[in-house]
């Protein structure tokens, strides 16, 4: 039961790295079910016993990606990334263009990355997902990522994909990703099962409000990230409805509704993490349902309430309005009695929650690990595919349109053959996926 995670760019290959070993770090002190499911899913063992990664390492510069390698062979790593799946050149890049990646660097790498993961695939008794994490920003993870997803679905036709997509920050990294970000979704839109939309502005306010972390940089935002990747995907119990593809089925219902994010609590600084003060589930469960609250008069986002510590009192009343939602998954880590465990997530499943065309049955689903999860004795998660993400979306789409009709940097695309046919198409599956996550009643 095992996942392929292939690393694109500077982004994907930094998440990665904290993504695995954030999950090493979860295998300590771990029950042998557990462990050994754990293992299987993301690791194979080599005969010397090495916990080797299954993963593939892409990127069109040589600096983070032998940084990286290096932090794992360094003494005391408890798991390795195989030298063989590193692939890397170091000939200048993609120049953060998105049809350079695409056109022209993915094409050139297509058949040794390929060959890395034949060889992966093959090594797992059954490949139940491939986790792709990238950026749309750059060049690397946007162009070279989406050609090479692409080219997996392929060979691939019926394993399940899923991207984990990092969004720029929007004040701005680099010149033109807006277009990177439009071109990127709309290529890996009708091939993928799942996105995981995370956006820099919002992980960044995260570590400054709640983590405290004054001076932060893209190592802290990276560490968010695979914290709410894990806290989702680490092994579960109800074994039959945990595995990733059975997730990712609950959570995408309809082929329409493909995007997620993930609210998760509590986050405090690590240096009071051990002073605070256990908080009840349903405090905590609460605090979930209240990140998905909206506008009474125009269902816009008012208040990030991920950005606030769970409350202990109760603050709804018959004005609160919430964004309404394709499907959510609740996730608990921590101890909690049995009848608990059957009531977390009741709150989640009301009417006011949902469109009328959402059956009751595959509205939201719990599921529950007993274990602690990063040494905290109750972690929360709260994946939702909901209305909310239309105004992302909007606001990255109407800053390139403006760009594009004013025909700025569109000659950076188009000396590698992508023209103004590939710009119009991706708008108008972007429009459409706007439309269609809007009109959610």
């Amino acid at each position: 039961m095992s996942v392929l995670t292939l690393q694109f760019g500077q982004c994907g290959n930094q998440i990665g790295h904290y993504l695995f070993s954030l999950i090493s770090q979860d295998l300590k002190h771990s029950d042998s079910c557990y462990s050994s499911e754990c293992t299987e899913r993301w690791f194979r063992i080599k005969p010397d016993d090495t916990c080797v990664a299954r993963a593939v390492l892409v990127d069109t510069e040589q600096k983070v990606i032998t940084e990286v390698n290096k932090k794992q062979w360094a003494a005391g790593s408890v798991w390795k990334y195989d030298e063989t799946n590193i692939i890397a050149h170091s000939d200048g890049g993609t120049g953060n263009n998105w049809a350079y990646g695409h056109v022209k660097k993915g094409p050139e790498l297509k058949e040794i990355i390929m060959e890395s993961v034949r060889k992966e695939v093959e090594r797992c008794d059954t490949l139940r997902a491939t986790l792709n994490l990238l950026s749309s920003a750059g060049g690397t993870g946007s162009g070279v990522g989406s050609y090479m997803v692409e080219a997996f679905r392929d060979e691939y036709p019926t394993k399940t994909l899923l991207n984990a997509v990092v969004l720029p920050y929007s004040a701005g990294e680099v010149i033109i990703q807006n277009y990177n970000t439009v071109l990127t979704i709309a290529h890996l839109y009708d091939i993928s099962d799942m996105f995981i939309i995370f956006q820099n502005d919002h992980l960044h306010k995260m570590s400054v409000d709640l983590l405290k972390i004054k001076n932060t940089e893209l190592h802290d935002l990276n560490d968010l990230i695979a914290v709410k990747i894990g806290s989702l995907f680490q092994p579960l119990e109800r074994s039959e409805s945990s595995r990733i593809d059975d997730i990712i089925s609950h959570l995408t219902p309809h082929p329409e509704y493909k995007f997620i994010t993930i609210k998760s609590a509590p986050h405090y600084p690590k240096e009071t993490c051990k002073y605070e003060a256990p908080l009840e589930w349903n405090v905590l469960v609460r605090h979930m349902k209240q990140t998905l609250r909206v506008s009474h008069l125009d269902n816009a986002p008012v208040f990030d309430w991920e950005m606030k510590l769970p409350q202990t009192h109760n603050s709804e009343h018959s004005l609160i309005r919430y964004s309404p939602c394709v499907s959510n998954l609740l996730v608990s880590r921590g101890r909690a009695a049995s009848d608990v465990k059957d009531s977390i997530g009741l709150s989640l499943d009301e009417n006011v929650l949902y469109p009328q065309w959402v059956p009751r049955g595959s509205r939201c689903s719990l599921l529950h690990q007993n274990r602690r999860f990063m040494d905290m004795d109750k972690f929360i998660s709260l994946a939702t595919n909901n209305s909310l993400i239309h105004y992302t979306f909007n606001n990255i789409v109407e800053k390139a349109w403006k760009t594009y009709i004013h025909k700025a940097y569109l000659h950076q695309y188009s000396k590698f053959g992508v023209e103004a046919e590939d710009f119009l198409g991706s708008f108008a599956k972007m429009e459409n996926v706007i439309k269609s996550y809007k009109e959610i009643k």
